[in-house]
């Protein structure tokens, strides 16, 4: 048996390391059988590993994180002694030739925090599921193997299981026979060649709907539990939609042997792209009654995985450096097909704006901003690149290069580049190359300004009507003190005029293309001078933009008879950073909504109106307002509830009025709908606006709260009731239940991580800062200890649910400022969290401040 010296501590493989390993290492084939059993705490693997090395005299190392080596042979030579320390496996160069065979045979643990082989037991029917989640860098989690991108291999599976078990992996099963114990032998076809994050295990009870695309079978997977809630007919129709539409587009078949879509339990993502065998959260299950929005955001993330089986696992990143390109190229042709092939083909773009630059904006104005492109040095840096700059602000300046080079242009080049690189490994440089052999355009400015510089650029119309007529006119651009770059922008400026009745009348759409801190527009000198000017129309430009002041006026008076919906967002997007930026008080931005959001009848602007109002209400009044602005927005939601004919609507208001019910009268109205129902035909509040009301009740100590949550807990009692009834026992405000429930978070370490994360979310109340002010500074003293003790996940789920962000307090921001000032080189995680943190904290306090003034 071979010891397993220092298991704990970092789990990381560094971008050095892995050159140096892709450079000594090819021809990777990977033969790995697994034993499973029901009711196990673990499970026995035996690998076996055949690869070339070119240096064998110098070996080499494998990643692996295991319980412990039973067997350990290399070429046929059994070895008892081996340096394995963390997630390293040394192969002496003593033992290795040019072709190897290494075999390894092994017992592990299942994992409880979303990734390495993740195990879990429905609470319903006590059914167990089993799944893998490997990206970036926890493939070693279940075989030893060069888990890194650019060592591609081809993987062939057994796996003995229970009988009554569905295995799935990447390929079609082969072969199948008795094994032991009421177990059966699975064998499954061996594999294309792609990277080990990609490979992929789905194990359980699960129940499986059929379906075909040409000649490509497909399936979609979900627990027995929620077979009745699974709406399997739209998930093909969106599939077959999506294959049909990327085969055209990139003029490349789909490139794997089968297509399964699978629903798993505590995912910690949206969904993951492993080849021919997707993963999703189980959020994209609707187990209550979902809006035509979150359909349309669902088949986002149906297609986003798809695309990734051209883009990120036919040609996949040499490293994680391009990380961006594969998740922003993803996102980009996620909603073109959304709006070329998809009944959602209207709200494709909106959602666009309102999701992915919207999260790309705030990202890129933390003081954590970064490049799109830039040097990963470690798998640890790539962790923390799974953000905003990286999905959205890389897909919206795809989709502005797409306007600049041309739609035509685009696909040409991801032509060329799936046909030159397929099954291979690929660079930022390779794939600009195919763009600028498609287009005829030199992109190497392009990508330095764009792709390699960090920061957002700021837009605003500077124009001086005299005597009726505009003077002169130009857009000036600036960008933050700490990211200079000025950047090139192609944009239409729309031109409006006002009515006989005063609304907004488009006069022209005038292509621009900006550049430097100031481009005159002499085509606008001596026109009449307009309502309103607005200089992103289209949506094309990756831009913030200020409003001049005349467009302001006429903005606020008349934002909801602009008859683009787009325009209406883009605008209401620009009052939102307003508020962020302090130009426009968060007070003020209520009071607008209260005016503007009845009148507004696209489901995307009012979901995201409320969502900013809500988040205006957490942090950016001044303590004193939030009480009143907080039942003002829950008496607009209220009427608006029982005044909307539309059932969307009321979805949305109805959720609207419990997030913003903050004391008992309000939360024991709501209650009473719950009880006694809506009185509005064919709407009642659904499971989740229930468990909302039983968190509140709990939290604000209503005097039936623990009745409410026994009764609950008995209506619903799958895994989203028990995580929470978990929020709502840590909510209450009791001395003990906080102490207790601290005490858990910090020493539990065998709860499913997903089950403390629902237990950390009840703790923090704004109303209860005297209850739980001693927690602060536990959570300054302890953090650094659960980041260096804890896995990553577990860790950043703990920051997150439990940093102090309703305080903005010197207390919190000096215990910030010191927590960093104490912090080393190695501790990147911790160290962006914290400063992330910061920068919201004091945004927050000078909104607060703003509105006060």
């Amino acid at each position: 048996m071979i010891e397993h010296a220092d298991p704990a501590g970092p789990n990381v493989l560094t971008q050095e390391e892995a050159a140096q390993r892709v450079r000594q290492i090819s021809e990777v084939e990977y033969d790995l059988a697994l034993s499973l059993r029901a009711g196990a705490t673990g499970y026995e693997g035996d690998a076996t590993l055949r690869f070339r090395h070119t240096s064998p005299s110098a070996g080499t190392v494998l990643d692996f994180t295991g319980k412990e080596i039973i067997r350990l042979a290399i070429n046929d030579d059994e070895v008892t002694e081996a340096r394995w320390a963390r997630n390293r496996l040394h192969l002496p160069g003593d033992r290795l030739r040019e072709q190897n065979i290494v075999r390894i045979v092994y017992r592990n643990e299942y994992d409880h925090t979303g990734v390495g082989l993740h195990q879990f037991v429905d609470p319903e029917d006590g059914q167990e599921y089993l799944y893998t989640q490997f990206e970036p860098y926890e493939a070693h989690r279940l075989l030893p193997c060069f888990d890194q991108p650019d060592i591609k291999a081809r993987y062939r599976l057994r796996v003995a299981a229970p009988a009554d078990w569905v295995v799935v992996t990447n390929y079609p099963e082969a072969a199948r026979g008795p094994a032991d114990e009421g177990r059966t032998a699975r064998e499954f076809e061996q594999t294309a060649k792609f990277s080990p994050y990609l490979l992929a295990l789905v194990v359980g009870p699960f129940r499986r709907f059929d379906d075909r695309y040409r000649d490509v079978p497909l399936a979609v997977y979900c627990r027995e539990s929620l077979a009745r809630h699974m709406d399997a007919e739209e998930f093909f129709e969106i599939t077959k939609q999506g294959l049909g539409a990327f085969e055209e587009y990139f003029d490349y078949p789909y490139p794997f042997a089968k297509y399964d879509q699978l629903f798993v339990p505590e995912f910690n993502f949206g969904a993951m792209e492993n080849v021919g065998c997707v993963t999703f959260s189980e959020r994209m299950i609707f187990r209550d009654p979902p809006t035509e929005l979150q359909r349309l955001n669902r088949a986002e993330v149906v297609l986003h995985e798809m695309a990734h089986m051209w883009f990120g696992d036919l040609v996949t990143m040499r490293w994680w450096n391009d990380l961006w390109l594969n998740e922003s190229f993803a996102t980009y042709m996620a909603y073109l097909v959304m709006h070329q092939a998809t009944r959602f083909r209207a709200g494709a773009w909106p959602a666009f704006n309102a999701r992915m630059k919207a999260w790309a904006y705030r990202q890129d104005q933390l003081v954590t901003t970064h490049p799109i492109s830039g040097e990963v040095p470690d798998t640890d840096a790539t962790f923390l690149n799974f953000d905003g700059i990286t999905y959205g602000k890389g897909a919206s300046v795809l989709k502005q290069l797409v306007a600049a080079i041309g739609p035509e242009g685009f696909r040409a080049g991801m032509r060329h580049y799936f046909r030159r690189y397929e099954w291979g490994n690929t660079t930022l440089q390779e794939f600009l190359g195919a763009l600028e052999e498609g287009s005829g355009r030199d992109l190497g400015q392009w990508s330095a300004v764009w792709l390699e510089t960090a920061g957002l650029n700021t837009l605003t119309p500077v124009w001086n009507p005299r005597a009726g007529a505009i003077d002169s006119f130009s857009i000036e651009q600036s960008a933050p003190a700490d990211h200079p770059t000025l950047r090139p922008h192609r944009i239409e400026l729309a031109v409006f005029d006002a009515d006989a009745d005063g609304a907004p009348v488009l006069r022209d759409a005038v292509p621009l293309e900006v550049d430097g801190a100031r481009t005159e527009v002499a085509a606008l000198a001596g026109a009449a001078a307009p309502a309103a000017v607005f200089p992103n129309y289209g949506d094309h430009a990756y831009t913030k933009v200020a409003l001049d002041g005349r467009s302001l006026t006429f903005v606020r008076e008349r934002l909801e008879r602009f008859d683009d919906p787009l325009l209406r967002l883009q605008l209401w997007g620009t009052l939102w950073e307003m508020v962020r930026d302090q130009r426009f008080r968060s007070t003020e931005y209520l009071a607008l909504v209260r005016e503007k959001a009845p009148l507004e009848g696209e489901l995307e602007l009012t979901s995201t109106i409320l969502g900013n109002a809500h988040f205006v209400l957490a942090r950016y009044l001044p303590e004193a307002r939030r009480p009143a602005e907080a039942a003002k927005l829950y008496d607009l939601a209220w009427e608006r509830l029982y005044a909307s004919e539309e059932q969307d609507f009321r979805i949305v208001w109805a959720r609207a009025a419990i997030a913003a019910a903050e004391n008992e009268d309000a939360i024991v109205k709501l209650l009473a709908l719950a009880d006694e129902g809506t009185g509005i035909a064919g709407f009642e509040l659904d499971q989740e606006m229930r468990w909302g009301l039983v968190i509140k009740a709990g939290a604000y100590a209503l005097p039936d709260a623990a009745k409410r949550l026994a009764a609950e807990q008995e209506r619903d009692a799958s895994d989203r009731g028990v995580r929470a009834g978990e929020t709502a026992r840590t909510s209450a405000p009791d001395s003990e239940v906080k102490a207790a429930g601290w005490h858990r978070f910090t020493s539990d370490r065998e709860s499913s991580l997903h089950v403390l994360r629902a237990a950390m979310q009840g703790f923090f109340w704004p109303h209860q800062t005297d209850l739980t002010k001693e927690y602060v500074g536990r959570f300054f003293n302890e953090v650094r200890n659960v980041f260096q003790t804890r896995d990553k996940d577990f860790a950043t789920a703990y920051f997150h649910t439990l940093y102090p962000h309703h305080l903005l307090t010197e207390e919190v921001t000096g215990g910030t400022e010191d927590l960093i000032g104490t912090l080393a080189p190695d501790e990147p995680l911790l160290d962006r969290s914290l400063r992330e943190a910061l920068d919201e904290v004091r945004r927050a306090a000078a909104c607060r401040d703003f509105a006060a003034s």
